[in-house]
């Protein structure tokens, strides 16, 4: 910076060129710098005096020292580690980025489907849809309403005939054994011969049950049928008047059925259209669908129409397949549309739709036919309905519908033991002719027996096998058949009893037995098996000891046949 004195002087040099009237104001700031000079002077000199006199010393200058920093040595490694670090946490923070960029993206989607499905369900055409929807399914119900119990009414109706039909049969069998009895008691001197009315009338219906008998031997022969024995047949056979008023019954219940619904448009009597309206929400809405549990309220609502086509629908006579009815196809196609085949959804509730029809409205049909239709005594009914219950009653075992069938099944059948399994004892003077009438019947009779035997064990698979071999054995082979076979002689006819009770018993209750024991309710017919090999080796017929044998065997007592085998050395 320049002084004040040097621009001074530059200020008159740069104004020398200016008038001479300037001079003496150049004069006046000459003296008046010199004046300030002076005043400092002065000034400088005091203010130093004064500090000392104070006793204050002038601050002296610090001296500048340089730091000095003690850092180890850096080497290329720990720049290259550090560097490493920096990268890792880096790609790390940029994984955490993607992870977040995804989720958005994610987010972003699913609020984009939420909006669209909002957008349509508050469109006009969902709403036009639901509110259609509405009105089908209350005026359907009200029509349900209306026929319900008329449905109901005819089921009704149909169920008295079948079981009234099924207690003509079944009296006129018990009084039939009764009348036999009677007879062969007065054969032997035993019987009250004072009724002559009775006697006639007796005479009558045994003349009457024989022209049966004979019409189903000819039955038999012209169809080829050679393994029979006589008491095997059922005799489900009426009179023309009667049958024909059994048939006629039938009939007009039928034609009662087929206008039910001649008032009502199909959209709400046929199963196919139905499901239709049902089929075409579950397609176009399905969230609210499955909320609304439909698949839960479809059984309930087709239950009328579905009793109403099975009125005229008899399982233990008729050959018609649940498959071949219109109503079941019509479900089948329900439940199991094209994408459900291919997805192969175990937990998909429109497959269990099919199986609740069933088991909510035919297998109660079928407990009422089992509880006052069914005869145990019938080979065909039998094995007829064992076939639908293999075939169809595949749910819960513990739904309400399958308990009551079961019950129903096991008490028809203990029923069947205690009211038309009849065995009389004779002397065996009186059956050593085979053509007497003490034979014959009680032929006859053990063999309607094992006939009874045999519908009980088609059960296997079905029924609990703790039932079956309770039913099977202790009350009917240990309680009426062992006690026929006990006093037979030994011979050809006895082999085929022993042969045939074998063949009915299931080949699963002899799995998994060991130590070469039988079954412990076997044990009584295992022992006589071994005593008629004994009694026929008196006999000297061998090859009928190895028949007995082979069942043995057959009925895994291995250690009884191993003794028999040891002791008469027979081939097995």
């Amino acid at each position: 910076m320049k002084n004040v004195k040097e621009r001074m002087a530059e200020e008159i040099a740069s104004s020398s060129g200016s008038d001479g009237g300037d001079e003496e104001e150049m004069d006046d700031i000459q003296n008046k710098w010199e004046e300030q000079q002076i005043r400092k002077a002065i000034k400088c000199p005091q203010t130093m005096d004064s500090d000392l006199l104070h006793g204050h010393s002038p601050p002296r200058m610090k001296k500048y020292v340089a730091p000095k920093f003690s850092s180890p040595p850096v080497t290329v490694e720990d720049i290259r580690k550090r560097l490493t670090a920096r990268i890792g946490s880096i790609e790390e923070v940029h994984r955490a980025h993607i992870l977040d960029s995804e989720k958005y993206t994610r987010d972003l989607e699913n609020a984009r489907n939420t909006l669209q499905k909002l957008e349509t369900s508050s469109s006009e055409r969902s709403y036009k849809f639901f509110k259609a929807m509405k009105v089908y399914v209350e005026n359907f119900v009200d029509c349900l309403n209306e026929k319900v119990q008329e449905i109901y009414q005819l089921e009704s109706e149909m169920s008295q005939i079948l079981a009234g039909h099924s207690r003509t049969l079944l009296k006129r069998r018990q009084d039939d054994l009764q009348r036999q009895s009677a007879a062969i008691q007065k054969l032997a001197g035993t019987g009250n011969g004072n009724d002559v009315l009775a006697e006639e009338q007796m005479e009558s219906h045994l003349q009457d049950m024989e022209l049966r008998r004979e019409r189903r031997r000819q039955k038999r022969e012209d169809s080829g049928q050679i393994d029979h024995h006589e008491g095997m047949s059922s005799d489900d056979e009426l009179s023309p008047d009667h049958e024909h008023e059994y048939k006629q019954d039938q009939e007009d219940v039928l034609l009662l059925c087929k206008p039910i619904f001649d008032d009502v448009h199909e959209d709400f009597c046929q199963t196919k259209n139905i499901l239709f309206k049902f089929h075409e929400w579950r397609e176009q809405f399905p969230e609210t669908y499955y909320d609304a549990y439909i698949s839960l309220c479809i059984p309930k609502l087709l239950s009328p129409l579905v009793r109403k086509q099975l009125i005229g629908w008899n399982p233990l006579r008729d050959t018609t397949e649940l498959e071949h009815m219109s109503w079941y196809c019509d479900l089948d196609d329900f439940c199991y549309s094209k994408h459900d085949r291919e997805d192969n959804m175990e937990d998909n509730p429109n497959h269990k739709v099919l199986s609740a029809v069933i088991e909510k409205t035919v297998i109660p049909i079928v407990s009422g036919l089992v509880e006052h239709v069914w005869d145990p005594m019938s080979s065909v009914q039998t094995s007829r309905l064992v076939h639908f219950c293999k075939t169809h009653v595949l749910g819960d075992e513990k739904s309400k519908p399958v308990q009551g069938l079961l019950s129903c099944l096991i008490s028809r059948l203990k029923k069947a033991i205690e009211e038309d399994v009849f065995i009389p004892l004779y002397a065996k003077r009186l059956l050593q002719d085979r053509t007497s009438p003490h034979s014959r019947f009680q032929e006859r009779q053990f063999w309607s027996a094992v006939k009874l035997f045999g519908n009980i064990l088609l059960w296997d698979g079905f029924l609990q096998e703790e039932i079956l071999q309770e039913l099977s054995l202790d009350k009917l082979l240990n309680r009426y058949l062992l006690l026929v076979l006990l006093n037979v002689e030994p011979d050809s006819e006895l082999l085929e009893k022993c042969r045939k009770i074998v063949e009915y018993l299931p080949q699963s209750w002899f799995r998994g037995l060991g130590s070469g024991e039988t079954l412990a309710r076997l044990g009584n017919f295992s022992k006589n098996l071994v005593n008629f090999v004994h009694a026929l080796h008196k006999l000297n017929d061998r090859k009928s000891m190895e028949v007995l044998v082979s069942l043995l065997l057959k009925i895994k007592a291995e250690n009884l046949a191993e003794d028999v085998v040891a002791q008469y050395s027979i081939t097995v």
